[in-house]
């Protein structure tokens, strides 16, 4: 998995929509799966953390969890445990992906969820949900609908280069309902190449250029600061 920092433009900018909107629970989620969900996720539970925010972080993606729980905490009557992210080992203050299937039940049942989502937000001051891909449909999978429509806020996540505009616009559809709030819709950047990248693409179709006289462009290219800014 990518980490996006938590300082990134365009995690500054959900962080600030949402303050402005003075929204608490948010559910991200993608059209498909790899669409880095979880990437975007992981990062805006990081930035509300530097903010001072008591930020729980809850796996409820059962198509592919990315957490797993180290530590529970004393207080058992405070939800959320420390969760550590299966790649990356990142810890976070969360609640991991359901193995039981009474608790899985549970989850998809709408007024169930509402009331999970109450508790985690008396406990505290920002809430973070992973879901599955709205449009992999799986009998094991928590609906991202049901999840998007407990939460104030949801972030549709699609990826650059493999979402196609049909699938953003199904996917859309299926957050069409009075009850659900479409914070945004962020397009991953994370397979794209970046400028220098696609500069050292077209400088090779050059032939006549001498290979020497290439490689130091390429070299010149790749260490230029200004061309490998993020987007």
């Amino acid at each position: 998995m990518m980490m996006i920092p938590a300082t990134h433009a365009e995690i500054e900018q959900l962080y600030l929509k949402a303050e402005l909107e003075q929204i608490r629970s948010i559910c991200l989620t993608g059209c498909s799966s790899g669409d880095g969900v979880t990437s975007i996720a992981t990062a805006l539970a990081e930035r509300f953390i530097l903010a001072g925010h008591h930020t729980l972080y809850v796996d409820l993606n059962l198509f592919k969890p990315a957490f797993h729980d180290v530590h529970s905490f004393e207080h058992e009557a405070q939800p959320g445990m420390l969760i550590e992210h299966n790649e990356t080992h990142q810890v976070l203050v969360g609640v991991p992906a359901p193995t039981q299937t009474a608790v899985q039940l549970s989850y998809k049942d709408p007024a169930n969820l509402c009331s999970a989502v109450n508790k985690w937000q008396s406990h505290y001051e920002r809430i973070i949900i992973d879901t599955s891909p709205l449009l992999n449909l799986n009998k094991g999978n928590v609906p991202a609908q049901s999840v998007a429509s407990a939460c104030d806020a949801t972030i549709l996540v699609a990826c650059y280069g493999s979402t196609t505009e049909n699938q953003i616009l199904q996917a859309q559809s299926l957050l069409d309902a009075r009850s659900i709030h479409l914070l945004g819709t962020i397009l991953n950047m994370k397979d794209s190449p970046s400028f220098s990248e696609e500069l050292v693409r077209q400088l090779n179709k050059f032939k006549f250029l001498p290979l020497r006289l290439r490689k130091r462009l390429e070299n010149w290219l790749y260490k230029n600061e200004f061309l490998n800014l993020p987007y």
